[in-house]
């Protein structure tokens, strides 16, 4: 029974990491229709404002409970890594390689690690400093700054993919100032709702609808608008946390790793996007730091060795 309630939660945290594989995709396509990073950000947030209310309505009214000074917390949460983070990510998306967006936005580990010594004062463990060099050698890498041509890749969208890799850490490390105050999902709920109006100011709603309805494909785009709303936003987050009912909150953290993956896979076949060797490596290396964040090296060295030691 254990097994079959912990494949359960691996399969949760496949198909979740598979969903955010397939943002960058709908986000480049919705890009061809001149919708702007913004308004990718106004589209998920006020889908994952509207359908996380109804659902929270029937599973969890707690959640709607909250005083103003949580509110203002979690109108911060929202807007900064849900307005202006998934702006960020959109607006990479639009000038770099997916590929290469994805896995700078999987530099969170680094920051991380920043973030929780700065103000939580973390110690910060010899692995931990090794793991975040190798992550970030990995990173340079990726931007292959070490070649004369380097990458050509776009200044501007690197950093924007570098600032998201900063906000996906905010998501982890702001809940702990309010660990035990205010829930996940009232925090998921206002800062949806605090995101979808911070970005209402930046977006023109009848130009966002008329991009779609006079493109030469309107049910190709609105496809798109969907699956950037419902499963890569509201599906995946709720498929998330489900999983870490069965299998916990660290396994899920090495799944998301999957995540670049996916997406790399995703542009090679869809936009024929390819990959130096040396960027491909530091890909490999940016996952690998982050798996052995999670892993006790320990533990896996002792099994690996187990088999030779009489």
């Amino acid at each position: 029974m254990k097994n079959k309630y912990r494949q359960k939660g691996i399969i949760m945290m496949v198909i979740a990491t598979f969903m955010w594989g397939f943002m960058g995709v709908s986000s480049r396509y919705l890009n061809e229709i001149q919708m702007n990073s913004y308004d990718i950000s106004f589209v998920r947030s006020s889908f994952g404002f509207v359908l996380t209310a109804i659902f929270l309505y029937f599973t969890n009214k707690s959640a709607y409970k909250v005083d103003m000074k949580g509110l203002i917390f979690c109108a911060f949460y929202g807007i900064l890594n849900f307005a202006i983070g998934i702006s960020a990510y959109s607006f990479a998306v639009s000038r770099i390689p997916l590929s290469v967006a994805t896995v700078l936005m999987f530099s969170n580990p680094i920051w991380v690690t920043i973030f929780g010594y700065i103000f939580f004062k973390d110690k910060i463990s010899l692995k931990k400093i090794i793991v975040v060099s190798t992550c970030i050698f990995g990173c340079m890498c990726i931007i292959d700054i070490f070649s004369t041509s380097g990458a050509n890749l776009d200044t501007l969208g690197i950093l924007a993919a570098i600032f998201n890799g900063m906000t996906f850490a905010m998501q982890i490390v702001l809940p702990r100032f309010v660990e035990g105050k205010i829930q996940k999902d009232t925090i998921l709920l206002y800062g949806f709702m605090s995101s979808s109006i911070f970005t209402l100011f930046f977006t023109d709603i009848p130009r966002l609808v008329s991009s779609v309805t006079s493109s030469n494909n309107p049910m190709f785009y609105l496809l798109h608008v969907l699956v950037i709303g419902i499963l890569c936003t509201f599906v995946s987050n709720n498929l998330y946390v489900k999983s870490t009912h069965y299998i916990g909150t660290s396994f899920p953290s090495m799944m998301v790793a999957l995540e670049p993956t996916f997406a790399s896979i995703l542009a090679f076949f869809i936009f024929g996007e390819n990959m130096k060797i040396i960027q491909i490596i530091g890909a490999l290396i940016v996952v690998g730091s982050v798996f052995a964040m999670e892993l006790d090296l320990r533990i896996v060295i002792a099994k690996i060795l187990k088999p030779f030691k009489h």
